[in-house]
């Protein structure tokens, strides 16, 4: 009797398990779908790029021109400090001595250099 039931349970097949695998689609490489927030981060990030661009490209501009009017207010600054050496050479000369002497002489004018004073600020 062990024989017959050692047969028996021989010939029962054991359950199959059930596959529960989910069925996927198999995609071709570079078919991906996009999802609706990876489409709207890649454009957040397109519009910070060319935010970036458009800034770097104005803030050249803004750049150059302020050193455009840097340059002409040292043409100013260096033209105006010509002036002032040339007038103050101009100053020294009319108030030289020998010049005073000679316009006191042509007047008929005698200087005292008691009464001459210079004045500089």
């Amino acid at each position: 009797m062990s024989q017959n039931t050692a047969q028996s349970l021989l010939q029962v097949e054991p359950k199959k398990k059930s596959n529960l695998h989910l069925v996927t689609e198999k995609r071709k490489m570079g078919q991906t779908k996009w999802v609706g927030q990876e489409i709207l981060m890649a454009a957040i990030c397109v519009l910070v790029v060319l935010g970036c661009l458009i800034g770097m490209v104005a803030s050249s501009g803004a750049v150059s021109s302020a050193n455009r009017n840097l340059v002409v207010a040292q043409n100013q600054v260096d033209s105006i400090g010509n002036k002032n050496s040339n007038l103050k050479q101009e100053i020294n000369e009319l108030t030289s001595h020998n010049r005073l002497q000679k316009i006191a002489n042509h007047y008929g004018l005698a200087l005292s250099n008691q009464n001459i004073r210079n004045v500089s600020k």
